[in-house]
């Protein structure tokens, strides 16, 4: 009886100081434990019942001490996705596929080439230089080499070219041995045409990450606002999420919590847009992630006219091993087609594991629409999430969703707001009217910040779909009936 009120006592406290149960949930599990606690404490006073008392608190116990296990999961969790006080660099050393070199000491004698010399002057005039290829400080450049000298333990061999496509054409010449990239422009390269072959020949040997402290986020309220933006960010690295890299997924949520709406509106990653960084220069959407998260939520807020709240920034890892852990989702494509290896796509509903998701998420090559059908594809797999973390699955899953949670994602969202949200979702336990929304554009190639001299391909906005998107964002705002797009 002692141990059964120590556990339901300090499960009690540590559902309070988590703070998502409303009061009234509370109280209730409350009045419970105590009538429990009563029924056992009359039962012992016979031998019989005694026994089946002892039993029963024995099980209460248990769920008890489950019930502590999951809040403690869940506040661990939470406290990992929050942590949003810095982000990270990758700069890395690659060498071609096929090289015998596991290591740096196998490299010991290569020539190693880098962006900078007499083409970083002329990089850093157009807007781009040492400063973007290796890391906003403009120091990891040099930071890598010496990092990497001391773990060898000796000098590197460091040739200096003009551009990132002179250094990956002498790297695939074997002109040099290995290169020394910001992991962010590997993906870029291979948009290039002729340069597609980055993205399966070359082989990452060797990485210096470089942390960048963010300014200190200023003080913001316990609750979440009636209305609210979140920018979904999904990019496109493996391994830690804090990384600055690529958005391949830039989906803006637009939330009214009283009408209990929802839009997801979503804007393919090659949109020519521009932002602060740029200095006025047009650039894909996918490319400011590589500045910043912060660069990403400002290109949207210029094109769309509003101020975003919020983000949340998913990587690869997170996404397949969060799914993995919900026991798979459910999709519906609107085709017939194949990713190769991974699986083939039947038209209508697929059951689809982590990685199968991915690709299917990911793929665009596919479609007639191509990037537009991706987005509407990412929308899907989001709904399908949702709809599975809404299921019986999350609870039978749960220990394993918040292990995988922990360290795939992060937001900006206080833990305080995210409590808040589900406190009001437990209070009523409403339905939500989830819109989606893809703004349209045409296909084109140009010269892009970062990328200057060469051109890639590009969406040039179709500004009539971006007016409605904002009239879409006007209404859920303003509680009004929002239509699906198409």
């Amino acid at each position: 009886m002692v141990v059964y009120v120590i556990m339901a006592t300090a499960l009690l406290v540590q559902a309070a100081d988590l703070d998502m149960f409303p009061f009234l949930y509370l109280l209730v599990i409350a009045a419970i434990f105590v009538i429990l606690g009563v029924t056992f404490f009359l039962m012992h006073r016979k031998l019989t019942t005694s026994i089946i008392a002892d039993v029963l608190s024995l099980i209460m116990i248990f769920l008890c001490g489950a019930g502590g296990y999951y809040i403690r999961q869940t506040t661990d969790a939470l406290a990992s996705v929050t942590n949003v006080g810095e982000q990270t660099d990758v700069v890395s050393v690659y060498v071609m596929k096929d090289d015998l070199a596991e290591s740096m000491e196998d490299i010991e004698g290569y020539e190693i080439g880098v962006v900078g010399g007499e083409g970083q002057a002329r990089l850093e005039t157009q807007g781009v230089g040492v400063t973007d290829l290796y890391g906003s400080n403009g120091e990891n450049a040099s930071k890598t080499i010496a990092q990497l000298e001391e773990n060898l333990g000796a000098t590197l061999d460091i040739s200096p070219y003009d551009d990132m496509f002179a250094l990956m054409d002498a790297l695939r010449a074997h002109r040099v041995g290995a290169v020394i990239l910001n992991e962010a422009y590997v993906g870029i390269i291979s948009d290039k045409e002729g340069y597609e072959w980055v993205a399966t020949d070359v082989r990452q040997l060797t990485t210096v990450e470089h942390v960048i402290k963010l300014d200190i986020q200023p003080i913001v309220p316990k609750v979440v606002p009636e209305t609210f933006v979140m920018y979904l960010s999904g990019i496109d690295t493996y391994g830690g999420v804090s990384a600055r890299s690529r958005s391949d997924v830039n989906i803006l949520a637009v939330v009214n919590t009283k009408t209990r709406k929802v839009l997801l509106l979503s804007t393919p990653r090659d949109y020519f847009v521009s932002f602060n960084a740029t200095g006025g220069v047009r650039d894909k959407l996918t490319h400011a992630g590589i500045y910043g998260v912060d660069a990403s939520i400002d290109a949207l807020e210029q094109l769309y006219g509003i101020e975003v709240d919020y983000y949340l920034r998913l990587n690869f890892s997170g996404f397949i091993d969060i799914i993995d852990a919900l026991g798979g989702i459910e999709v519906y494509s609107d085709y017939d087609f194949t990713v190769t290896p991974i699986r083939t796509y039947q038209k209508g509903m697929n059951q689809l594991t982590g990685l199968e998701a991915l690709a299917f998420a990911r793929e665009r090559y596919s479609f007639p629409e191509g990037d537009f059908q991706r987005a509407k594809n990412q929308m899907e797999v989001i709904r399908a999430v949702i709809q599975k973390c809404a299921s019986s699955s999350m609870l039978v899953n749960y220990a394993s969703v918040m292990e995988a949670v922990s360290g795939s994602f992060e937001t900006s969202m206080t833990q305080e707001q995210i409590a808040s949200l589900v406190k009001m979702q437990l209070s009523d336990m409403a339905q939500w009217d989830v819109t989606s929304y893809t703004v349209d554009g045409h296909g084109t190639y140009a010269e892009t910040f970062s990328m200057p001299g060469t051109e890639l391909y590009v969406i040039e906005p179709n500004y009539a779909t971006v007016e409605t998107a904002k009239e879409m964002i006007r209404g859920i705002y303003e509680g009004e009936n929002v239509n699906d797009g198409e």
